[in-house]
This record gives C-alpha cells, sequence and structure tokens, in this order.
C-alpha cells in the first residue's frame, strides 16, 4: 500500500511551516521521498538555502514552486516526479534551476525561472508559458500530451530547448492564442542543442523593424530557431499553422518557407502545403539558424518554379523485367546525402533526408540544358542541377518521393534533360521537352529513340533504360569499371562496382553486365 503524506504543518529541523499561506518553506533541510511515497504539499513550496530534496516518488503541489537554493541543483539526480494540480495558474520560479526529472502538469504552469527536464514533460490539455525563460529537455526527454489545447507558449523571449540529430524532433510551441508546433530534423548533421520560440508577425529584418509590407500574403507568425553551437546544421524544417493565421491573400498552393539570412529574407522555391488545417511545409538543407516564416509569391518567402519535371527512366543493373529491385533500401545501404559531390560530376548540392522514402531505387543527378538542339546541348548550356530519386517503377521524384522535381529557372531555346546515376551511362533526352499543363513530361523507357543518339538499352519487353557497368564514373564502360569491380569484388555495402545494386559486388555484376557493356559509351553531348 503507497504511502500517501500531505504536508500542512511538519516539524523538522530546518523547515519553517507557515500555516496561513500553507506554504512548505524548506531553510537547509534534506527531504527524502521514497519511491511510492507522495508528498502533498498544499499550497507553496519554497526551497531556500542549500535545501535539498531526494525525490524518487511523487510530490503534488497546487501552489507555486520556488527554487532559492545557493547551488541551484534542486532534484538533479533524482527520479521521481512533480504533479502541479493546483486550480489557477502556478509558478515554477525562484533564483535557481529546478532539475525536474518528470514534470507532471495537469493544471498551468507560468516560468518566472529557467528550468529543466530529464524525462518526460506530460501536459494534458494544460499549458506552460514561458515568459522570458528558458525550458530544457535534457538529452533523451521526451513531451507528451501536446495539442491545440495545450501547449508551450513561448512567444516571448524564452524559449524551448531540445537535442535534435537523425530523426525528427517536435517543438510544441505556439502563442497565447495560437498552436504552431515546429519540427526539425538534423539527419546527416552534427546533433545539437536547438531553441525555438514564435511570434505573430514577420518583420522586414526578421525579428526586429516593422512589419513586412506583404504581410497579407503570409502566415502571420514567425518562428525564430537558435542552435548551442553554431555549425554543423543540415536541418529539415517544418512549421505547421491554422488557416487562421493566414493572410486574406495568402495562396498555400504556391507557398515557401523564408529564412532570414545575410540581411534579407532568402526564399524557397514554391511547393503547395502539406495538411488540412493545421497545414505544414518543410525546407531542407538549413545550415545557419535565424528567423524563418511562410508566405506566397506576392511575399518575399517564395519565388516562382519555372520548370516542373516528369521523368521517368529506368536503370539496367537492378531491373527485373517489369520494375527494378529495391535491394539496396531493403538493406538500408542508400545513403541520406546525395552522392555526387564528387568528380566527375562536382555537384556542390545539400539534398538530404531523414529516412529514405519507400519504393527509391537510388538517388540520380537531373541536369537541364537550354540549346538550340540536341547536338549543341553542350554542358555550356547547363542552366540547372539537382539531385533526386528514382523509384522501382523509374518514376523520378523529388526527396519527398512523390512529388515532381522544381526547378527556378527559366527556358530561352529548347530544353533538354539529362540523367546522370552514380554507375550506368548518363542519357540526355534526344528531343526538346514540351510544355503541357505547367509540366515538363519525358519518358526515357518507352523507345531507343527516346535517349539521343539511342544512347540507352533495350532491356525487353518494350522497355529501355541506361547502360549499366560504369563503375569508374568514366562515361565508357571500359577497363577502369573492371579495375574498380575486382578491388571491390565480394565485398557489400553501396559499392560502385554493385552493377546489379543488390548490395554485393560478385561475379554478376562483371558477367551479366560489364561484360555485356564493354565498349559501350555514354552519348551525352561533353
Amino acid at each position: 500500500m503507497k504511502k500517501n503524506i500531505s504536508v500542512f504543518i511538519i516539524f523538522l529541523i530546518g523547515i519553517i511551516p507557515t500555516a496561513i499561506t500553507q506554504s512548505l518553506i524548506n531553510n537547509g533541510a534534506d527531504i527524502k521521498i521514497t519511491s511510492g511515497s507522495y508528498l502533498v504539499i498544499d499550497g507553496d513550496f519554497i526551497n531556500q538555502l542549500d535545501g535539498s530534496v531526494d525525490n524518487s516518488g511523487t510530490i503534488m503541489i497546487n501552489g507555486d514552486w520556488t527554487n532559492n537554493q545557493s547551488s541551484g541543483a534542486l532534484l538533479n539526480g533524482t527520479t521521481g516526479e512533480v504533479v502541479f494540480n493546483g486550480s489557477t495558474v502556478q509558478a515554477i520560479q525562484g533564483s535557481h534551476v529546478t532539475y525536474f526529472y518528470d514534470l507532471i502538469l495537469q493544471n498551468d504552469v507560468s516560468l518566472g525561472a529557467n528550468t529543466s527536464v530529464h524525462h518526460e514533460l506530460s501536459l494534458s490539455n494544460t499549458y506552460m508559458g514561458l515568459g522570458n525563460y528558458e525550458l530544457l529537455m535534457q538529452f533523451g526527454s521526451t513531451i507528451t500530451g501536446a495539442s491545440s489545447s495545450g501547449y508551450i507558449i513561448a512567444s516571448g523571449s524564452g524559449h524551448l530547448k531540445q537535442n535534435v540529430g537523425a530523426g525528427d524532433k517536435t517543438f510544441p510551441v505556439g502563442t497565447v492564442s495560437a498552436f504552431v508546433p515546429l519540427t526539425l530534423n538534423n539527419t546527416g548533421g552534427t546533433a545539437d542543442y536547438y531553441s525555438a520560440r514564435v511570434f505573430p508577425d514577420v518583420r522586414v529584418n526578421g525579428t526586429t523593424g516593422a512589419t513586412i509590407p506583404e504581410i497579407n500574403d503570409c502566415v502571420d507568425m514567425t518562428w525564430v530557431i537558435e542552435e548551442d553551437v553554431p555549425g554543423g546544421s543540415n536541418l529539415a524544417v517544418t512549421p505547421y499553422w491554422t488557416a487562421g493565421l493566414e493572410g486574406p491573400n495568402f495562396d498555400r498552393t504556391h507557398a515557401g518557407i523564408g529564412h532570414y539570412t545575410g540581411g534579407a529574407w532568402d526564399p524557397q522555391e514554391e511547393i503547395a502545403a502539406s495538411g488540412s488545417n493545421p497545414y505544414n511545409i518543410t525546407r531542407t538543407g538549413i545550415t545557419t539558424l535565424s528567423a524563418f516564416a511562410v508566405g506566397d509569391l506576392e511575399s518575399p518567402m517564395a519565388i516562382p518554379v519555372d520548370i516542373r519535371l516528369d521523368v521517368a527512366t529506368l536503370l539496367e543493373g537492378p531491373f527485373n523485367g517489369s520494375t527494378m529491385n529495391t535491394d539496396l533500401k531493403t538493406a538500408g545501404l542508400i545513403p541520406l546525402n546525395q552522392p555526387y559531390n564528387t568528380p566527375p560530376w562536382n555537384y556542390a548540392g545539400s539534398e538530404s533526408v531523414g529516412a529514405i522514402p519507400p519504393n527509391v531505387e537510388d538517388w540520380i543527378l537531373i541536369e537541364l540544358r537550354d540549346a538550340t538542339s540536341a547536338a549543341n546541348a553542350t554542358p555550356a548550356t547547363i542552366i540547372a542541377r539537382k539531385a533526386a530519386f528514382i523509384l522501382n517503377d523509374g518514376s523520378v521524384v523529388n526527396l519527398d518521393g512523390s512529388t515532381l522535381p522544381a526547378f527556378s529557372t527559366s527556358v530561352s531555346n529548347q530544353l533538354f534533360v539529362v540523367v546522370w546515376h552514380r554507375n550506368h551511362l548518363g542519357i540526355m533526352s534526344a528531343t526538346g521537352l514540351t510544355k503541357i499543363g505547367g509540366i515538363y513530361s519525358y519518358d526515357f523507357t518507352s523507345g531507343l529513340g527516346q535517349a539521343y543518339l539511342n544512347g540507352q538499352k533495350n532491356l525487353g519487353g518494350g522497355n529501355y533504360g541506361m547502360f549499366g557497368g560504369n563503375a569508374s564514373k568514366n562515361g565508357v564502360v571500359d577497363a577502369a569499371d573492371y579495375t574498380v569491380w575486382r578491388n571491390q569484388a565480394s565485398t557489400s555495402g553501396y559499392k560502385l562496382g554493385d552493377h546489379s545494386m543488390d548490395g554485393q559486388v560478385d561475379n554478376n555484376d562483371k558477367n551479366d553486365t560489364w561484360v555485356e557493356n564493354l565498349g559501350i559509351t555514354s552519348k551525352v553531348p561533353n
């Protein structure tokens, strides 16, 4: 049977009871609550001097919590829970930090001091107002129960701080009247502590200055993100908002996340917001932190996409007669960062994902060329490049695994598309692409002549695709590719010598692909 201790007047050395306010004032004593025991404080708790609390059980308090302990380490290292269950807004305050293990809010709480949680912050249709203070969620801790009916109000200078590494981390923040959570994902970056706060406005200088003139084309909210150790970030940032926060002219089908950096708002290529009240947009490749806001094409937050690309192609190596095998995806071998930052491509794009989407075959590199003819579509005519995914059915998609790749660039002559793969020969469209309904479409798989100078392989069954076997990436299947295969033979992983892309470098890669294609050269103009 649990022991239940109700504290109204307790005579312990160093504890001075005040019957009028029913407060528990600790003037230096050591209070111990053992596992399975309850300490019920019917009023305030004030910790003075070097008073300490060893809590392995449950402390329930319906008043304010004040820690004036000189060392500031109250509850640090303990494993019990503190439950706030008052009927009016309670406060966590004092001159020093309290290090809660489990902090359970059954009532609204406001901070009057920096506060730390080591294990769990539980919200139950309750709010925590940060004011001008920091709520630090220690590494491995969680926030549960947050929703539009109870969240962390971080609309002052106070902020919520959490450790963000690989995987999504939600910051359930908002203003007094709006729940506008934020998700960060730092896969590919260096784990660090990140802080988030919000305020209902979008300003010309990010966090200062007047409201931007285009506020009616924005979501009326700014998310401010900072990190403890600058540098090493590679964030995907996803803010959420409701329709009531949108300006009267805001078009969520052509929107983007603006990032205030270098003294100006840096826009994102337009995309359509996801979700259904709440809505959200994701921006990847964030390496510096500041203010973020959402707006449409009439605001500084988004720029128009001139080219949306619907392209299909096949890779010979993993092709099984109808689709491509996804052995690399199944084995978890596809890297989270684009692999084309090495010669001969030297592509410096920061494309990365937190997880590889379903049905992804591999990364590819898309290149756009603007030329008067295919023969003239040399590297000098390149107008854009972007790393993307190829799915097992041959579809080329954005990093979310479903939407079409988009480019903010214009075409003066004809648009030719080049597709590169790390161990297959590159191909280029035989003709310029035609724009229909705002989309440039091209299907390499439907005929040999779809590739410039018939530069692809008949895979059988009416399917055509890219020649495999170019492990050396030199544009021709030759002895250099055999050398790569030989050096990697009998190994496993994400290897250039793995022409079949099954995760193993073996004789099948040599005999079925390299031997068959020996002497074949890419027909992409160079």
